[in-house]
């Protein structure tokens, strides 16, 4: 059996690796001296797919080519089948088939044709197990025809190590997701005046910027609880939850619908939060060594005590509103109600009304909702110099 220390380093490098791609073969080669393999494959794979959504090898260096035939024929592995039959328990080959089925089926047959990539693998050990977001994760540590059998000593060994492989590749998409490719792009962030707050669809944050950050830290209304978004109203820490998993989910059927709004309750007579609820494609995120392909939901917070820095000059250029119309854009979207806004800029709510109607029309919109969530993704939400200079560094960083 492996020493305690081994077994702690290869846990400490594969939660490395979790937070840091490039430590990824470092932990490979540590299960390489660990179960004494020369060959180590780690991938996750959709089921009904041809593909692998990650491939990582150590010990062989495969080519696209290779990888690409590999991946149409792996669902008839016989070490895969024998792995999905019992999926998340270690399967030393050699006790699941035979050895003249390994050597007829068309992974070996490949194996043979590309030598210098891919050597004479003979015995095998390997696990399935489902991740979460719908895929699986295999791995297998593989000797030579001059290896020996993988015996059950060393199946209880990896036993112990599986859970801690299932979590790391989760922490793995979590933190690809967050790790944006450049400083830059954080910077931009930032530079925005609201609280922007990215989250999967269980609401788990993977990203907050400055002023979101702030926000929550106050504890005052909306908070990170465990790593989740919260507010401190059970009802509305309801209600966004659902809302939050329902944009999410019909934003992956293709289904778009306008920002979800609501106003997020705070202790003593303080304002509430203006918060509305969009979605994003994670692909669409500057992304370092991971794209994760689905959508995620963007969180906006307006923070009423925060000066904030609306250029009606702005809106008037953007939208082709007159001065009073953009004062009275410029009130709704710090958080003032139709009644409040008339009041600031000195009409009646009937004429607040009429001015209204024309702001929908030269926004394309149709609803207060709408409008506000239209003006919140826009970039006149930051300051007019901010703008210039957060898009230049991130034109110098792309």
């Amino acid at each position: 059996m492996a020493a305690t220390s081994d077994f702690s380093n290869v846990l400490g490098h594969l939660y490395d690796a979790a937070t840091d791609m490039d430590k990824w073969p470092r932990f490979l080669e540590d299960m390489s001296g660990l179960f004494h393999a020369p060959w180590v494959n780690i991938l996750i794979y959709d089921p009904n797919e041809s593909n692998f959504d990650f491939y990582l090898t150590s010990g062989f260096d495969q080519s696209n080519e290779f990888i690409e035939k590999f991946s149409k024929l792996f669902h008839t592995d016989p070490r895969l089948i024998a792995s999905n039959n019992f999926p998340g328990k270690p399967i030393s080959c050699r006790q699941a088939f035979s050895e003249e089925t390994w050597h007829q089926s068309a992974t070996y047959k490949l194996i043979k044709k590309y030598p210098e990539q891919s050597p004479a693998i003979e015995y095998s050990l390997t696990m399935t197990l489902p991740d979460e977001n719908g895929g699986n994760i295999g791995f297998a540590l593989m000797r030579g025809e001059d290896g020996k059998a993988f015996n059950q000593e060393e199946c209880d060994l990896l036993g112990l190590i599986i859970p801690h492989i299932k979590r790391a590749v989760s922490l793995r998409k979590r933190f690809s997701i967050a790790d944006f490719e450049s400083q830059t792009a954080r910077d931009v962030m930032d530079h925005v005046p609201s609280g922007i707050i990215v989250v999967d669809e269980d609401s788990q944050v993977i990203y907050s910027n400055v002023t979101a950050q702030e926000i929550t830290n106050r504890r005052d209304g909306i908070t990170i609880s465990a790593g989740a978004l919260t507010l401190s109203n059970t009802d509305q820490n309801v209600e966004i939850k659902m809302a939050i998993r329902d944009t999410v989910q019909k934003a992956a059927a293709g289904n778009t619908q306008p920002g979800f709004p609501m106003i997020v309750e705070r202790g003593d007579d303080h304002r509430g939060y203006p918060l509305m609820i969009s979605t994003i494609w994670g692909e669409h995120l500057k992304l370092g060594s991971g794209v994760l392909d689905k959508p995620l939901a963007v969180v906006f917070i307006t923070d009423m005590g925060r000066p904030q820095e609306v250029s009606c000059e702005v809106l008037q250029r953007l939208y082709g509103l007159s001065p009073t119309e953009s004062r009275l854009l410029e009130r709704l979207v710090i958080g003032d109600t139709l009644e409040q806004a008339a009041s600031a800029i000195n009409v009646t709510s009937g004429t607040a009304r009429q001015y209204l109607k024309v702001v929908f029309q030269k926004t394309g919109t149709n609803r207060q909702p709408i409008l506000i969530k239209t003006v919140l993704s826009s970039p006149i939400w930051m300051r007019h110099q901010e703008i210039e200079a957060a898009y230049d560094k991130y034109r110098q960083g792309s």
